[in-house]
């Protein structure tokens, strides 16, 4: 019996000892890394900015921008680690774009996605114009200097503000007139088109004639830009530009395709499919440019523009298009026989001088003729691929200042689906 219990004692040290032993492996506990984000996505606005979200880590973790994002998206870890900064700069493309941080804590990773809105279509700069105003000789002269004038793409809309008296006339070296009006709605706005461009180049405006108590308050451009993708590339000795039909799609018809170019070197000549010339010129003041229509917009729409020749030095340093496409309102009434178009004086007002008013059409069938209040004809046409066209001139803002179109007489069939300006 003795023995027995000797044996019963051992049994039991042993046993203890099996159970201290395993209680002491359970306390070796392994840590394992954790890592969470407070949002997995982010959508930020085209302009420049920065947002911050919470991380919950219970080590350091590093992050890393995706390679797609290292042009527009920098990081700060902030907060000794709970949270993490993310800036990004303006969007000048008019296509969204996206990203990823990659953030990691051991062998644990998370995503952060971040996606920034294009450049919208329908935001408008305002670029204020510095002017000066004196008065000599029986003059009053307002100026506006070279780098304000070198301010504004070509295709914008330049606006005077000013009260309802009198009339400005800008003038050249030679005293001839290449822009002005009478007040319209409390201003005078026109077209800033490569012409003016190549006239106020190295001296801006030098002489806006103030007539008649005419008095500004106020002077700034006004423009839609959208860059564009291209490319230059030598083949068979020439030097060759090049912009893809996704790109060229983008470009509505009547905006102003620009090149700013570091020089006023050489020329540039866009060539169709049968190497016949469509559009081309040389450089003034480090711009050239033209207007995008139906016909280049046709040539352009398979394989956009494959053949732009670039002769004695012509350099682009950038390419973008302006476009100011303004809607309008209008009405068609019966009465006294005839079928009359109209649009109000504030709807004219809208349409800067020097632009292409454009009728949309059903058809080419029928005219139409407006007259002035003397029932005098100042502008007449028949439908052409569905579309009238005419330029908005000096002549035809002063007749429509004060009652707008009141006259326009449809005949045979001329049906009007809708109406807009474009620069």
């Amino acid at each position: 019996m003795k023995e027995l219990k000797i044996i019963l004692a051992v049994l039991i040290i042993f046993s203890s000892a099996y159970v201290f032993t395993s209680c002491s492996d359970d306390d070796e506990v392994i840590i394992k890394a954790t890592l969470e984000l407070e949002n997995a996505e982010a959508t930020v606005p085209y302009t420049a900015g920065s947002f911050t979200i919470g991380v919950s880590a219970n080590n350091e973790y590093t992050v890393t921008v995706d390679e797609t994002g290292t042009d527009w998206l920098t990081y700060e870890i902030i907060d000794s680690g709970d949270s993490l900064k993310v800036s990004y700069i303006q969007n000048d493309s008019t296509l969204v774009r996206k990203s990823r941080l990659i953030i990691i804590n051991d062998d644990v990773m998370r995503f952060l996605y971040v996606e920034q809105e294009g450049f919208p279509s329908s935001s408008i700069t305002t670029v204020d114009l510095n002017y000066t105003v004196t008065t000599g000789g029986g003059y009053t002269i307002l100026s506006i200097a070279d780098e304000d004038c070198d301010q504004i793409p070509i295709g914008s809309t330049v606006v005077f503000e000013c009260g309802t008296a009198g009339a400005i006339s800008f003038l050249d070296a030679t005293y001839t007139e290449f822009a002005g009006g009478i007040p319209v709605n409390g201003m005078v706005s026109f077209v800033w088109t490569q012409e003016i461009a190549n006239i106020t180049a190295g001296s801006g405006i030098t002489t806006g004639l103030l007539q008649d108590g005419f008095e500004v308050t106020g002077a700034y451009a006004m423009f839609l830009k959208t860059s564009l993708e291209y490319a230059i590339n030598e083949m068979g000795g020439y030097t060759i530009f090049s912009v893809t039909a996704e790109e060229c799609e983008k470009i509505p018809v009547g905006a102003t395709l620009n090149f700013a170019c570091p020089s006023d070197n050489g020329t540039i000549s866009l060539l169709d499919a049968t190497y016949t010339p469509y559009a081309g010129g040389s450089p003034v003041n480090g711009k050239f440019s033209f207007g995008w229509t139906n016909e280049i917009a046709a040539i352009t729409a398979e394989s956009g523009i494959t053949t732009g020749l670039l002769s004695d030095g012509f350099d682009i340093s950038s390419l973008f298009f302006i476009d100011m496409n303004t809607e309008l309102e209008y009405s068609i009434t019966e009465g006294g026989g005839y079928t009359i178009f109209s649009v109000t004086a504030g709807e004219c007002a809208k349409i800067p001088i020097g632009a292409t008013v454009v009728l949309e059409c059903t058809s080419d069938a029928g005219t139409i003729t407006f007259y002035d209040s003397s029932n005098k004809k100042y502008a007449e046409g028949s439908p052409v691929n569905g579309e009238f066209r005419f330029v908005w001139t000096k002549e035809i803002a002063a007749i429509t200042a004060t009652s707008g179109i009141t006259t326009g007489i449809l005949r045979d069939g001329f049906d009007v689906s809708g109406m807009h300006c474009h620069n």
